[in-house]
């Protein structure tokens, strides 16, 4: 496998609960010629300083610390500090399997069209208590018609090319909420192509008091979430019969919780397999 220099980039916000999580899993990387570039987002905890230590002991470690910036520009920040064109992004508080960065990064070197990458991933939901591994479509056109119902390719195992990054204008800083989705709209509309691997890439934990849903009300998400389905329809010249699920989204929220967790089985029960 060719020595080229990769990028992973974290932003990170009182942190301090999970450095068991994002770091050991990305430093014990079987692909190992890599820079990690973490935004310290104005954490308060403990955990600047605790990133500081690890940055001491693997000269791979760049901790940046601007202050709070909000995470749409803490992850802009972090990219344009990357000293490569192939960046793997990196949530915190998610695992990245050993094995990631070298699947993905085999992935866009002998795939030139495609600026996305993403691929299965472990979801351990503690609000649903469920947990189970999904398995996204993989071929493009698959994944831009899953774009107007939910978002294909999880963000915290997403790698891409940092010029597909700039060609879709970089990460929409005028949102905080549904960042991904946003920024693969734009990507796959500037000409990029967006895939999936068909590996169990890492582990996405969801939790009520993490600081995504803290900050951004569920309603406002769904409503965002709405105008990015329907973006998704009109820019990709996907089927009409996909506003159904857009309309869907309107009523959602006012279903009880086994409801709710029968649609969500019905709409992909062959994209997971559940674990528990």
């Amino acid at each position: 496998m060719s020595n080229e220099m990769v990028t992973v980039v974290t932003t990170v916000y009182n942190g301090i609960e999970h450095f068991d999580k994002a770091v050991p899993s990305v430093l014990s990387q079987s692909y190992i010629n890599f820079e990690w570039i973490i935004v310290d987002d104005g954490s308060n905890d403990g955990t600047l300083e605790k990133l500081y230590q690890i940055a001491e002991s693997d000269p791979r470690v760049k901790v940046i610390n601007e202050g709070k910036m909000g995470r749409t520009k803490a992850l802009n920040y972090a990219i344009s500090l990357a000293s490569t064109d192939f960046i793997f992004q990196q949530d915190f508080d998610d695992i990245s399997h050993p094995d990631r960065l070298s699947l993905q990064y085999s992935f866009l070197k002998e795939n030139p069209n495609v600026g996305l990458v993403g691929g299965y991933y472990e979801i351990h939901n503690e609000i649903r208590g469920e947990s189970f591994l999904r398995k996204p479509p993989l071929e493009f056109e698959e994944v831009k018609n899953a774009m107007a119902k939910y978002i294909p390719i999880c963000h915290t195992i997403s790698a891409f090319r940092k010029m597909a990054w700039l060609d879709a204008g970089q990460y929409d800083e005028n949102y905080n909420d549904i960042i991904d989705l946003r920024f693969y709209i734009s990507l796959i509309s500037s000409g990029w192509e967006a895939r999936n691997l068909s590996h169990n890439l890492g582990v996405h934990f969801v939790y009520s008091d993490s600081n995504y849903i803290k900050a951004n009300r569920y309603a406002t998400r769904q409503k965002h979430f709405r105008k990015l389905n329907i973006k998704a329809i009109k820019e990709f010249k996907l089927s009409y019969f996909n506003y159904f699920y857009v309309f869907g989204r309107y009523f959602y929220y006012l279903f009880p919780a086994p409801m709710k967790r029968t649609i969500r089985r019905g709409l992909r029960i062959s994209n997971e397999d559940r674990i528990s």
